[in-house]
């Protein structure tokens, strides 16, 4: 029998390993617990009718100090949880469920089966994959990584389709799925109410990761190259990235020899073309578009998450949490702005805007019309100046937008739940014969 989500979370506990039997389920996941929205595709696991383990994250092994020190003994440990709960599948969120022997190189997900074969692993990816994984304390080249990722018994769900174009042409993984995010309604329902009377002008929930603002003006040959992908990317949204990225390492031979990549750290070689594209890009779609809104429009913007201070900016409070959902539904457009990983597609925040009621004011990405149709189910922009003539039309004739809100409520929730996610996702790795 399905559960509710408060059914749910009344007997959820933060143990090293909770199991949820579904009645008559003959086939079980364990997922790796990392952040809060993991709980809700547990949920939906659950409720597609598998049994649900959730385990503690892998990389624990390595960062912390009880397990490193004692790191035969929790392997084995959690290879006899896989045997115990009969494990059919491993779902994990970013690096959480990946686990290198630091002394063997074995996988922990091989050889638990009674013949001796692995269990499929799901990465799904929510954060930028080109990074420095916990993993890599067990001796791991970025080399040897790779070749984890690409494990014949592995899919990388990306939900992301640029991230996941310039991850087959960089790093060759053909095991890649385009998986977009979703939402749960349930947790985000609330009584629409009419815009004319929301309480706040617009809002914006989200961190402030740094003051990026150096990316605009380092002359250094990796920053330069950085701005040149990211200003074509702002002025062509529907360009795919990896097109950018070739086009702009043709004319920028220079930026191979920046400094900042000859080290002679490989890990930092490996990720550190990636975070300084990131946070060019973040700097452009995320720190300039909150400066500009909150100077538009003072008080009447509402923004809430940490760091902004770095930038001059007093926020609300650090988090929203369970208000989120209020706040979505009482701010007449709610601002979706880009973190740096986000290089086409859409973050979990419009859905969760959709879901509740709120106007999605997004800046324009190249998945969005698939997801969403711009005009009719959500506003666009691709510049602060866009972004500030939504805002005060909006603001003049509420009214006029009411019709789009709903529209983009009603779309979210006939396409856009984590049920139709996991759907996806049981029925791609079925026709690859992973499970």
């Amino acid at each position: 029998m399905p559960l509710s989500w408060s059914e749910f979370v009344a007997h959820r506990r933060r143990l090293p390993l909770q199991y949820f039997p579904a009645a008559g389920a003959t086939r079980t996941i364990a997922i790796c617990s990392h952040i809060w929205w993991t709980e809700q595709i547990g949920l939906a696991l659950f409720n597609a009718g598998f049994n649900v383990a959730f385990l503690q994250p892998f990389y624990l092994f390595y960062t912390d100090k009880y397990a490193w020190d004692n790191f035969d003994v929790c392997w084995q440990e959690h290879r006899q949880v896989f045997r115990d709960a009969r494990v059919d599948l491993l779902l994990g969120g970013n690096d959480s469920a990946l686990a290198v022997h630091p002394r063997t190189g074995e996988r922990i997900h091989h050889g638990i089966r009674p013949d001796g074969s692995p269990i499929p692993v799901v990465n799904w990816w929510w954060d930028d994959l080109r990074v420095r994984p916990a993993l890599a304390r067990s001796g791991l080249s970025p080399a040897e990584y790779v070749r984890v990722l690409g494990d014949p018994f592995t899919l990388n769900a990306i939900w992301d389709i640029d991230v996941l174009e310039e991850l087959n042409a960089q790093l060759f993984l053909g095991n890649l799925f385009h998986l977009p995010l979703a939402t749960l309604p349930e947790y985000w329902a609330r009584e629409y109410v009419p815009i004319e009377n929301r309480a706040h002008a617009a809002c914006f929930l989200g961190i402030c990761h740094s003051d990026a603002s150096w990316t605009q003006t380092d002359p250094g040959p990796l920053a330069t190259w950085a701005r040149r992908i990211v200003s074509g990317k702002i002025a062509s949204p529907g360009t795919p990235m990896q097109r950018l990225i070739e086009e702009a390492s043709g004319r920028d031979r220079a930026f191979c020899n920046d400094p900042k990549l000859n080290t002679g750290d490989a890990w930092a070689a490996f990720m550190r073309p990636w975070e300084i594209l990131n946070t060019t890009y973040m700097h452009r779609t995320r720190n300039q578009m909150v400066i500009a809104a909150k100077r538009h429009l003072n008080e009447k913007f509402l923004l809430v998450g940490e760091g902004w201070g770095a930038v001059g900016l007093q926020s609300a409070g650090e988090f929203a949490g369970e208000q989120s959902g209020d706040i979505y539904a009482n701010s007449q457009a709610c601002l979706n702005l880009f973190g740096g990983c986000v290089h086409g597609g859409l973050p979990l925040r419009p859905y969760d805007i959709g879901a509740s009621g709120g106007l999605i004011l997004t800046h324009m990405q190249r998945e969005l019309p698939n997801l969403l149709v711009p005009g009719e189910e959500c506003l666009t922009f691709q510049s602060a100046e866009e972004m500030l003539d939504h805002l005060d039309r909006v603001h003049a004739s509420p009214r006029e937008f009411d019709r789009i809100a709903q529209a983009g409520q009603r779309r979210v929730l006939a396409e856009h739940t984590w049920q139709h996610r996991i759907e996806a996702l049981v029925a791609e790795l079925q026709r690859r014969g992973l499970f």
